[in-house]
């Protein structure tokens, strides 16, 4: 495969996911909701994460088929949990939005489940 559609076939979705994921941090009330108030928040970071780390996972494995598991779940952890910590950066300095360590940990958590589940669900 060359490698245009490479990137385009693997780390095109996580990239436009991240860019997704930058606006509805840009938001003050994203559609209007407000997610805080059952903790409804913490599950949907986890899972806006766990998509995030699916993709990242099926980005790095496609990149690299002989890399171990472990080291592909790594480096999916260190992208997704930095990019985690940059976007609760970013909340911070958006009126209405505030950065939690609460929110980063779901983020991280989310990232790995997201990893894991795409590793059981992946074809060797």
């Amino acid at each position: 495969m060359n490698l245009i559609k490479h990137f385009i076939k693997f780390w095109l979705p996580p990239i436009f996911y991240a860019i997704l994921i930058f606006w509805f941090s840009s938001l003050e009330e994203p559609f209007g909701l407000k997610f805080a108030e059952d903790n409804l928040d913490k599950l949907l970071h986890m899972l806006e994460y766990g998509i995030f780390g699916y993709l990242l996972m099926r980005a790095v494995h496609g990149s690299d088929k002989t890399m171990s598991w472990k080291i592909g779940i790594l480096i999916s952890f260190i992208i997704g949990t930095f990019y985690g910590f940059t976007d609760e950066l970013h909340q911070s300095v958006v009126p209405g939005r505030f950065a939690t360590v609460s929110d980063f940990l779901f983020d991280t958590l989310g990232v790995i489940l997201g990893s894991l589940v795409y590793r059981k669900s992946a074809k060797d």
